[in-house]
């Protein structure tokens, strides 16, 4: 049975600062709008792997490691700054608790040339001599960022409260919290899974990234 979805926090009602949600964005291009997307994305129950993430990207000898499936756990009410930066309002939500049992976890912002930014940094670059790359700290370099200033550029996005899952995530529709489809396709993609005999139905609440708190209060509580 799944468990109803709430705004708020750990049964806090009131610590609508806090999420114990986290959301994927489907990727809109040219090609492709993000309806199909995401109607792909839960035909195939699996969420593909992106780039590499972390500190240790780009070095050689991990393989596809640090490649990794990246979420945000922004309040589901508070979300229009990430539809803004990801250019799509599709999205689909899992509880926090799902993406630790996929092996995911929540990034580790470690300021620049921090002290401690220093200490990882020294860790990383030891390299477990002899070179060792099924070593655990490479498990652990995919949740790690740097955050910071690059000479031209600002490398800056803790208000995303990222989330990741190394390598792809396979999921199954009850672990699927809600979807964000935009207001005016719901019945649609409602009618898609309701009338298919076969493949996946979903059936948890659909919202609108855009929508006010309250308006996806409501509609958290009428299903």
């Amino acid at each position: 049975m799944m468990t109803p979805v709430t705004l708020g926090y750990r049964g806090h009602a009131d610590w609508r600062d806090m999420s114990e949600y986290v959301v994927h964005f489907a990727k809109e291009t040219p090609d492709r709008s993000g309806y199909d997307t995401i109607m792909s994305i839960l035909s195939e129950q699996r969420l593909m792997a992106g780039g590499e993430f972390g500190i240790a990207r780009g070095l050689n000898g991990l393989g596809n490691t640090q490649k990794s499936v990246c979420f945000s756990e922004v309040p589901l009410d508070r979300l229009d700054r990430l539809v803004d930066r990801r250019g799509t309002k599709y999205a689909i939500g899992f509880r926090q608790d799902v993406l630790v049992q996929a092996g995911g976890g929540r990034v580790w912002y470690v300021d620049k040339d921090s002290p401690l930014a220093e200490a990882v940094t020294a860790v990383r670059q030891q390299g477990f001599n002899p070179w060792d790359a099924d070593h655990p700290f490479w498990r652990v370099t995919p949740f790690i960022d740097f955050p910071g200033d690059y000479g031209a550029t600002e490398y800056r996005f803790e208000w995303e409260r990222e989330w990741r899952v190394p390598g792809d995530m396979c999921f199954t529709p009850d672990q699927v919290a809600f979807l964000f489809i935009p207001g005016e396709l719901h019945d649609a993609a409602r009618a898609f899974f309701q009338g298919q005999n076969l493949g996946p139905a979903f059936d948890c609440p659909f919202l609108d990234p855009l929508w006010p708190d309250v308006a996806i209060q409501e509609a958290l509580a009428t299903l």
